[in-house]
């Protein structure tokens, strides 16, 4: 019986303490006008493009014919 009590104790503890480490935060993310972005925004590609080679940031989209680059904040 003893053994028992001590292997659901300690699948509590394991249940437990796999829990805490499935627990996902996700990252607040900030979008900011492109400074070395030239010509108008045309395609999300090419400024998706441009902010994750050149800018070195998460991602790129177009608003109203200027780059926009995703960065965590």
């Amino acid at each position: 019986m003893e053994k028992k009590a001590v292997a659901a104790l300690s699948f509590l503890f394991l249940v437990l303490f796999v829990a805490q480490e499935i627990v996902v935060t996700e990252a607040r993310t900030c979008e900011h006008l492109a400074d070395t972005y030239r010509g108008p925004c045309l395609t999300d590609a090419s400024c998706d493009d441009h902010c994750k080679n050149k800018a070195h940031l998460i991602s790129g989209t177009c608003h109203n014919y200027k780059c926009f680059c995703t960065q965590n904040c």
